[in-house]
């Protein structure tokens, strides 16, 4: 869910579409009006407003007018997205099966195994308090500084390789929920 700067609440549904509760009514969004997919991970207001999803089908743009689509065959790494993020400047990254895709706007830059991303199925992101940029997959968490990578599993202490969700506290902590049923920090 997520509540846009006007007070619009967006419900992510997982074959259903998007909704949007205006206070008074509710509105359908799906395929038919333009989103990608019905099967809807994740939704982020950008800084100008705009509304992004993340589907299995890729992700969906809407200016609050017409939706704009973005696939592989724009550039996105994949099309199955799990997570959304924006970073200090504006970029967007999608969290996807088969690694992280940067959008500045105009292009994509892709982030896989192959840059040093430890894992390419990654479900959750955070841009912590100094910058770098966390990432949660399915074989531990990455750490961008904007030029490399530093990986954690379990052998550097991880309860579990499964990281859902990231979260920085106020006193610059990060928090790892794992699929092992507890939480690590750094």
């Amino acid at each position: 869910m997520l509540q846009d700067r006007i007070g619009n609440i967006w419900f992510a549904t997982w074959g259903g579409g998007i909704t949007k509760y205006d206070g008074h009514s509710f509105t359908l969004f799906t395929n038919k009006e333009g989103l990608i997919s019905n099967y809807v991970s994740s939704i982020l207001e950008d800084k100008l407003g705009n509304l992004w999803f993340g589907t299995i089908g890729g992700v969906t743009k809407y200016d609050g007018y017409s939706f704009t689509q973005f696939t592989e065959k724009e550039g996105l790494g994949h099309n199955d997205v799990h997570c959304i993020m924006e970073d200090k400047v504006g970029s967007l990254w999608f969290g996807t099966e088969k690694g992280v895709s940067k959008y500045d706007g105009r292009t994509f830059t892709n982030y896989t195994e192959n840059e040093g991303l430890i894992n390419n199925r990654v479900f959750s992101m955070l841009k912590d308090q100094s910058g770098d940029i966390w990432f949660g997959t399915f074989n531990g968490v990455s750490k961008f500084d904007g030029l490399a990578f530093t990986n954690f599993s379990e052998y550097e202490g991880l309860s579990n390789n499964n990281i859902y969700t990231i979260m920085e506290d106020k006193s610059g902590t990060i928090w790892f929920g794992t699929g092992g049923g507890r939480d690590f920090k750094i």
